[in-house]
């Protein structure tokens, strides 16, 4: 027979309590400002821990889905506005020429050159989101170990916004 003594003591952690009502608009802020320093490589000074503890409360308090899909509004937009005219400066008049525009013509190194930076700028970009859907990976592991998001749904955000 157990007595009060060997009774087991179990503590709920600091910061989840019972309280079911959870801040989503203050750690939103926090984590898309995190987010956006992840962007523009600026990760040195975050604390991953505290994002990770952010994204977890958020989860357990069932805003799991709310925080995806602001997730991945911020990346659509991200892609969008920040990456995409970035690769577009690139796209030179000499590799955009359709058949019926046969005013412009340029040399074949012309287009081999204008070809390689634009080639240049996607693989920038594309390295650059991996490196990032990494770091984004990590902070909000335990979200996408529950949602199982696949590796592939990256490629398809990137491919939709860039291409």
């Amino acid at each position: 027979m157990l007595s009060v003594k060997n009774k087991p003591n179990f503590r709920v952690p600091k910061g989840l309590g019972n309280n079911d009502a959870v801040d989503f608009e203050s750690m939103w802020a926090v984590l898309s400002s995190s987010l956006r320093e992840i962007h523009t490589k600026n990760a040195s000074k975050l604390s991953f821990e505290e994002l990770y503890r952010n994204a977890y409360k958020l989860v357990l308090k069932k805003k799991g889905e709310t925080l995806y899909t602001r997730v991945k509004e911020f990346e659509e937009d991200w892609l969008a506005n920040t990456v995409r005219p970035r690769i577009l400066v690139e796209i030179s008049p000499s590799i955009v020429v359709r058949s019926d525009e046969v005013a412009f013509t340029a040399t074949a190194n012309e287009k081999r050159v204008a070809g390689e930076r634009l080639l240049k700028a996607l693989k920038q970009a594309w390295d650059d989101h991996n490196l990032c859907m990494n770091m984004t990976t990590d902070v909000l592991m335990y979200m996408v170990s529950l949602r199982h998001v696949p590796r592939q749904e990256e490629l398809g955000l990137f491919r939709h916004e860039i291409y």
